[in-house]
């Protein structure tokens, strides 16, 4: 299985099984180095970092890209909901865009509390591609990425039978357009629960679920 969306290279976390292969974002100057040790890695400013960056990091940021091989921006994107100045986030997820644009590659966006400005900023850059990891958002949001051609990342939030919102939208989600995490949760060998999980909530076998999100993976991220 592939998991989407895994923080590795946390001091707390377990190791991945063997035959697993899992997409490690970095989420700043902290960790772009440490990223580089997996085979399929992300290099990105998260939006909480964003006031401990510069543009002199943003332009290293950029040259990062061009000297290596990642697979994606990220981890980029907008949270509401800390308090974190809007325009320094806006600036930083707008540049962090425009570098996917031009480098052709997809982007791994967290949004919280903010879906409706990345919906916003996404549809002025049509050519870029991506996963919302950690869908949080609404029902319409989730038809209208999906409608955009992104792809909704879906974590062990929705073994939480209290998230009645989310599980609703893994129900109906088209499963072309579904990927599997498990984000900084300790075991990242957990990514079998989040399959478990949707293939009850689809009622779909769970061989179906895994194949088609690994297909979803290998093609949002060009993998080898």
């Amino acid at each position: 299985m592939i998991n989407s969306h895994a923080h590795l290279d946390f001091d707390n976390m377990n190791d991945v099984a063997e035959n697993a292969i899992a997409i490690i974002p970095s989420v700043g100057k902290q960790n772009w180095i440490d990223v580089q040790m997996y085979p399929y890695f992300a290099f990105g400013i998260h939006p909480w970092m964003v006031q401990d960056h510069s543009q002199q990091e943003l332009d290293y940021l950029e040259y990062l890209v061009k000297c290596n091989n990642p697979v994606a921006i990220g981890e980029c994107g907008l949270d509401y909901l800390k308090d974190i100045d809007k325009k320094i986030q806006l600036y930083f997820f707008n540049f962090q865009l425009s570098l996917a644009e031009k480098y052709k590659l997809p982007v791994i966006i967290h949004s919280v509390k903010a879906t409706e400005d990345v919906i916003f900023l996404l549809k002025m850059h049509p050519k870029i591609s991506g996963e919302i990891h950690g869908f949080s958002g609404s029902e319409d949001q989730a038809k209208q990425l999906t409608s955009m051609g992104f792809y909704l990342g879906f974590g062990l939030q929705i073994l939480n039978e209290k998230s009645t919102k989310i599980r609703q939208i893994v129900k109906n989600c088209p499963l072309e357009f579904m990927l599997i995490e498990t984000d900084d949760h300790q075991n990242p060998n957990d990514l079998q629960l989040v399959a478990q999980e949707i293939a009850l909530l689809k009622q779909i076998p769970i061989d179906t679920i895994t194949t088609q999100c690994d297909n979803n993976a290998i093609s949002l991220f060009n993998l080898k």
